[in-house]
This record gives C-alpha cells, sequence and structure tokens, in this order.
C-alpha cells in the first residue's frame, strides 16, 4: 500500500473517487466519506475508483472490480481457516469453534448468524447413520442403515426398478405351508409325537440321493473354501445316509430331528442356486429353502437349539442373500443375526464342556466363520455385531488341527489365518466404524498401520484340483486387505471431500481421501479381472457386487467433482470400467441390474461435466488467441 492510500484510509486526504474531475472533495475525514456514500459507491472508497468514460458513473460499472476483490479476500478466507484446521488437529481432537459454524451467502448478506446447534446434530446423524422408511402407510416399515453402510444399502439409491415375484402354486401339504409361513416361529399346538408324520411329509421332498451327493458337491466345491459351515464328512458321509436310509415307519424314535432335515434342505438351497447348470435364481432351490423353513419352524430355534440350528439359519442367510430379491436383504441380516445369537451359548472354548479331538475343531472353526461373516455384514450395512469380541473366548483351531482334521474336505481359503486377521484386524476396525462417537484420527491411522503390517497367507497351491477355489483365493485375498481399510477410511473420505472440495488432500484427513480412493480403484480392478476367470460364481455371489457398488461410490463421487489435482488411475476411466462390468453382470445378476441404473446416471452426470469443462477451457484459449492476434500489430509499431 502506497503512502497515499495509507492517508486515504486513515482520512487524511480525500478519497481517489472525490479527487476525480468533476467531483466535490468531502473534506470530513471519515471513511467511506458522505460524497461516496451518496452517490452509492461507498464500497470503492477510499482507493477504489470508478472507471472514466461516458455511462461510466454508475455503481453497476464497479461488478467487476468487486468481483475480483471478493474473490481475493474469499481465497484469503479459505488460506486462514486451512491454516487453522492444521494447527488444530495438532493439538486437539475437536474442531475449531470459528470452523464448527457453516455460512451461506443469504446468511453473510443479512449478518445472521447460524444456528450451532443444527449443524452439531447434522453431524450426529451423520455419525449414527441413516432411516429408511418404505412410505406405505399400512407396513409403517423402516430399515436402519448405520454409519459404515454406504448408498449402496440404500433401497431408494440402488434403482427405480419395482421388484416382480413369481407368482407360484403352492404345491406343498397345507401343514408344511404353514410351517413355512410362520418361520422363525414354532405354532403351537403341535405335540411331539407327531414329528415322525411331519419328518415323512417333509422327507417326501426331498431329490434323489444321488442328485442330493451331488447339490451338496456343487455347494462344497463353489463356497465351503470361503464359507466353511458344513463339513463333506457330515452332510455326505454321514447326513445324507442317516435321512435316506432311515425307515420312519419304526416304532424307534428317528435318529435326527427337524433341524438336521433342515440343515439338509439349506445345502441344498444353495447347491441349486450355485448350480452352474441350472439358471440363477432358480425354482429349485427356492422350493428347498421354503422345506429347510418349515422343518426349522417344527421345533423351536429359541429353545431347543442345536449346531444343526445355528448352522441352518447361517446358511439361510446366505441363501437370501444371493436369492436376487432385493426384500429378502433384511432377511439375510436377521438370520445371520439370529444365528450369531444361538451361537453366544458356544462362544466358550469347546474344551471346558469336555469337547476334544475333531468335534472340538469343528466347533472352535465353525464359530470363527460365523464372526468373521457376522463382522463383514456389520460393516456393510453398518449395524453392530450381536457377538462382540470382548466376548469371544474360543480358541483359534491351531495349523495341525487344520491339517489333521480337514483330510477330504475342501481347503478353506486361508486356514487359521482368517480367525486371526477377523480378531486382530477386522473386529477393531468394526468396533472403531460403529461406534457413536467417531474416533481419534490417530487411532484411525494406528489400525491403517496395523492391517498394512499384518502378513498376507501364501495364495492357494497351484496343485489344487478344483479351479474355484485356484481362482478365487488370491482375489479374496487381496480384497480382504484393500476392502478393511477402505470401510476404515470412508467416512474421513467424505469428510475431506466435504471440507476441501477442490483439493481435499489439504484436509487434516487428507490420508484417508487417497487411501479410500487408492483401495476402490484397486478393488474395481481385481472384479474385473476375477470375473473374467469365474463369471458364474461372481455373479452369484451378492457380497461381491455390494463391495464393488461400495468402491464405485467413492470413484465415481471423485470423477464427478472434477478435482483439480491428478489421481492415478484416473477416476473417469475407472467408472466407465465399472459401468461396462455391470453392464455385463447384468445380464445374471439381479444386483448388479438394479444398481446398473446408478450407474449410468454417474457416468451421464460425469460426461455431462467433462463436455462442459472442455468447452470452457476451448472458449478461454480461442479468446486468448484473438486476443493476442488483435494486439500483435500494435507491437511491431514505432
Amino acid at each position: 500500500m502506497s503512502s497515499k492510500e495509507r492517508q486515504r484510509t486513515r482520512g487524511e486526504i480525500a478519497c481517489a473517487e472525490c479527487r476525480s474531475p468533476g467531483h466535490r472533495t468531502d473534506r470530513s475525514h471519515i471513511v467511506p466519506c458522505s460524497t461516496c456514500v451518496k452517490r452509492g459507491c461507498s464500497m470503492l472508497c477510499p482507493n477504489g475508483t470508478m472507471p472514466p468514460g461516458k455511462g461510466s458513473r454508475f455503481v453497476g460499472v464497479a461488478e467487476e472490480y468487486l468481483r475480483q476483490k471478493a474473490a481475493k479476500l474469499e481465497e484469503r478466507m479459505r488460506s486462514l481457516e486451512d491454516a487453522l484446521a492444521i494447527l488444530q488437529v495438532n493439538t486437539s481432537t475437536q474442531p475449531h469453534p470459528l470452523l464448527t459454524k457453516i455460512w451461506t451467502t443469504e446468511e453473510a448478506d443479512s449478518g445472521s448468524n447460524v444456528d450451532a446447534t443444527s449443524t452439531s446434530a447434522h453431524s450426529l446423524i451423520n455419525a449414527l447413520g441413516s432411516l429408511h422408511l418404505d412410505g406405505n402407510p399400512q407396513s409403517d416399515a423402516a430399515c436402519f442403515f448405520g454409519p459404515s453402510g454406504g448408498s449402496e444399502c440404500d433401497p431408494d439409491t440402488s434403482s427405480p426398478l419395482t421388484e416382480t415375484h413369481e407368482i407360484e402354486v403352492d404345491y406343498l401339504d397345507p401343514r408344511i405351508s404353514n410351517l413355512d409361513r410362520v418361520f422363525p416361529f414354532t405354532p403351537s399346538g403341535i405335540p411331539k409325537k407327531h414329528f415322525r408324520h411331519f419328518l415323512e411329509m417333509m422327507n417326501s421332498y426331498l431329490p434323489g440321493m444321488q442328485r442330493a451327493i451331488s447339490l451338496c458337491e456343487t455347494f462344497l466345491q463353489s463356497l465351503s473354501w470361503v464359507f466353511p459351515i458344513v463339513s463333506r464328512q457330515h452332510i455326505i458321509g454321514h447326513l445324507i445316509p442317516l435321512i435316506y436310509r432311515t425307515e420312519l415307519h419304526s416304532p424307534e424314535p428317528p435318529p435326527y430331528g427337524p433341524h438336521d432335515l433342515a440343515l439338509l434342505f439349506s445345502t441344498l438351497a444353495l447347491g441349486a442356486l450355485v448350480d452352474p447348470t441350472l439358471p440363477p435364481y432358480n425354482a429349485e432351490a427356492r422350493h428347498y429353502q421354503r422345506v429347510a423353513r418349515a422343518a426349522l419352524c417344527l421345533q423351536s430355534v429359541f429353545t431347543e437349539r442345536s449346531m444343526a440350528t445355528i448352522k441352518s439359519l447361517h446358511l439361510m442367510s446366505m441363501y437370501y442373500g444371493m436369492s436376487g430379491t432385493e426384500s429378502n436383504t433384511e432377511l439375510c441380516y436377521s438370520c445371520l443375526n439370529l444365528a450369531s445369537q444361538a451361537a453366544l451359548q458356544v462362544h466358550k472354548d469347546p474344551s471346558r464342556w469336555g469337547f476334544k479331538g475333531r468335534e472340538a475343531y469343528e466347533h472352535r472353526s465353525y464359530f470363527w466363520a460365523l464372526f468373521s461373516q457376522s463382522l463383514w455384514q456389520s460393516l456393510a450395512i453398518g449395524r453392530p455385531p450381536v457377538i462382540m469380541p470382548a466376548i469371544v473366548d474360543c480358541k483359534i483351531p491351531s495349523d495341525f488341527e487344520e491339517a489333521t482334521y480337514r483330510l477330504g474336505e475342501i481347503p478353506t481359503a486361508f486356514g487359521s489365518w482368517n480367525s486371526y486377521y477377523t480378531m486382530e484386524c477386522l473386529a477393531p476396525v468394526v468396533e472403531a466404524t460403529q461406534a457413536v462417537k467417531p474416533p481419534n484420527y490417530q487411532t484411525i491411522l494406528e489400525l491403517d498401520r496395523k492391517i498394512r503390517e499384518f502378513s498376507m497367507p501364501v495364495s492357494a497351491d497351484s496343485t489344487q484340483p478344483d479351479r474355484v477355489p485356484l481362482e478365487m483365493v488370491p482375489f479374496i485375498l487381496k480384497s480382504y486387505r484393500d476392502l478393511t481399510l477402505m470401510f476404515l477410511h470412508r467416512g474421513f473420505f467424505a469428510q475431506a471431500m466435504g471440507e476441501f472440495p477442490s483439493d481435499p488432500l489439504r484436509s487434516p484427513v487428507g490420508r484417508s481421501f487417497i487411501v479410500a480412493y487408492q483401495c476402490a480403484s484397486a478393488l474395481i480392478t481385481s472384479t474385473i479381472n476375477q470375473f473374467k476367470l469365474q463369471p458364474v460364481i461372481c455373479s452369484r455371489m451378492w457380497r461381491i457386487w455390494s463391495h464393488l457398488f461400495s468402491a464405485a461410490v467413492i470413484v465415481g463421487t471423485v470423477a464427478i467433482r472434477k478435482l483439480g489435482i491428478k489421481l492415478d488411475p484416473d477416476p473417469l476411466e475407472h467408472l466407465e470400467k465399472a459401468c461396462s462390468l455391470y453392464y455385463e453382470a447384468a445380464q445374471t445378476c439381479s444386483r448388479a441390474k438394479r444398481a446398473l441404473v446408478s450407474f449410468e446416471r454417474w457416468y451421464l452426470s460425469v460426461t455431462r461435466a467433462h463436455y462442459h469443462a472442455s468447452e470452457a477451457n476451448l472458449t478461454s484459449a480461442s479468446s486468448k488467441s484473438d486476443g493476442r492476434e488483435d494486439g500483435s500489430p500494435s507491437t511491431h509499431q514505432p
């Protein structure tokens, strides 16, 4: 600032506009001066002036000057806010009071204050999650999605398509149909002496023994390597011969109960669901699932439960997740929670009850499979799991037990590594993301470091005879780490995008932005490659598409914002790849088909935004070129 400008600011000399030709000088020494106030240009006083010329002595002419000045002041304000935020995050876990208020243009003009209560309430809502109401006054149904449950969980964001349900003739015996309808409750008035008659009716709906063995083998080869719920030794070596060869007409009580029969029917339902020779979401799978529900309701799942009860509920949860009916998502969550609740009676180590050898191993192995699945589902939809890490007392099976008792079985994906990863990495992430009060950011960084340093197992041996585990295990293994990190950082990714829309890397939580984006991009790439190898099994595993949608939301958000930073890989390129994958998978996968509408909407928004940006750049470049051409002759004049 020059000496004259300082004198004008102090009111020692007349302002620049008053000293212009044709204007009376104000001697009041007050800024802004009375002359400028009367003429309506007080915002220019004391150092600003209107440009000379005819028709320029109006306040509207100063619009460009004021716009430039406001832009400079706003840039200065943003820089100060950034500096204050960085200083605050190093000294406190709470935001600075000056940064907690959000000012809109209207509020800034009127000088009114923003109600801090509404701001804090909005933050609390974001921390708690969201509640979806279906809008039907008759049902008044609601679904809750917690803070880690992304937009892929919201029924409104998937697709505007309405579900169509096939109208099937109820071919089941009316008594079996009644049991199916009251699931998971047991109707009163069925004496146990009539169980034999009900078991006979249900057995009549079983397929031939060879078909049952074939469906169970399909389930084991397609899913048991990652979901070790039932073993070949139990389901094929023990349960099928027991049920098929037992003569129910004898006076002796049957050697198996209703829940054992439900376990077999549930396995058959999943086997039919993933059978590559059958169409997706086929009627045979629905048939076995209905009878499984009826068998489970013949005996109370609340007071007369066993390991067969827990495993049947677990398999039903998987069926509902893969059934292709979006309304079954809530049943998927409820059945797994019910299985977890029933498993609380066996969450203690089986050695406390005298179990040894194979029986103790099977209890431990299954418990950790159930615990892991409940945590992954908790992350996906944002609801807390039933089994909390603090109450777990079950030992993790040793490598020796895995090698001894899994002879003749489909090898699990990672052996005992999955159990250790569940306890040391996955469980802490669930606790951090499900907390009502967000954890300190330093805690997030510590968990990030722990996950990255956790040793990864060696990939599956190339001598593995089954193609599905051989080709799927490396994909699942890599996805474990990327998914865990993505869920850990996703909330802070959104915070960085909200606070620093043009450059999220400047945010104090900018590391979460780049980690979430990189993990989401890696998940999209690995899923594309895996779909080329195993299109049938990938299209029928619903969790793959749920997690991929979460990743695509992150990449799509970055692509739509057109950030002023260069990212590798390119967000628009990755969004295009995800759209192509969903378009291809939509031919056979209902979840991909429903999400495809959202993808097309995002991609259209991104392409429009990039088109307008390109047009603006071309126009600007053309204007500069024309300006240089017009001014070039003058530079050569003497």
